[in-house]
């Protein structure tokens, strides 16, 4: 599935609101311990990135399939995208990976894509137990242009809008999933991975 673009942020109770991670997008297929990487562009993933491996001993469940963000962290935390190239390129192995997962395709050894994505996203919550490197995204229903604000604060440049009650499907999302540009705040220094996790916007 492949977000729509939008012109701005906006205000829906039906949308969870949360930032564009900085990254590359990334499909994990874990199974019996073992855990493969799906990234466009590169033949073993799980190379480029092995410390990501840990994310099995997070779930809760077998035969689970995230889809999510690989970033890569410079050594105070903060996202960094020439250490993610240096990766990506097979250059080296820069820097401190680090994986959020945005959505639930398949749980228990069966796929969920048909559930909404209230359902698919509580799920995740429920199975992947938070860690240093793995993790759930943190994300706000109905306030997209407040989470756009503190975003811009933090320098980040995209807003991700899912429509709660979408199915997951292929090919261009439509209404189901939607990326909206943000115009950062004047240049500041980039946020650590912790400080975007946690957006002073209150539960």
């Amino acid at each position: 599935m492949q977000p729509a673009g939008l012109d701005a942020p906006f205000d829906d109770p039906d949308y969870l609101f949360e930032p564009w991670w900085p990254g590359v997008r990334a499909i994990a297929f874990a199974e019996r311990g073992s855990l493969r990487l799906q990234v466009d562009g590169l033949a073993d993933a799980l190379a480029a990135f092995p410390e990501v491996a840990e994310l099995t001993g997070q779930l809760a469940e077998d035969g689970v399939v995230l889809d999510g963000t690989l970033l890569v962290l410079d050594d105070a935390g903060r996202p960094d995208a020439g250490l993610l190239r240096a990766r990506l390129d097979g250059t080296g192995r820069p820097g401190r990976p680090a994986y959020v997962a945005s959505d639930l395709l398949w749980a228990g050894g069966e796929s969920v894509v048909r559930r909404s994505f209230r359902v698919r996203r509580r799920w995740l919550e429920a199975l992947l137990a938070p860690g240093d490197r793995v993790t759930v995204g943190r994300g706000y229903v109905g306030d997209g242009t407040l989470v756009a604000e503190a975003l811009a604060s933090l320098g980040i440049d995209g807003l991700s809008a899912r429509q709660l009650s979408a199915r997951y499907r292929a090919g261009v999302a439509g209404l189901a999933w939607l990326r909206a540009p943000i115009v950062p705040a004047e240049p500041r220094p980039r946020p650590t991975l912790a400080l975007i996790l946690r957006l002073p916007l209150g539960d």
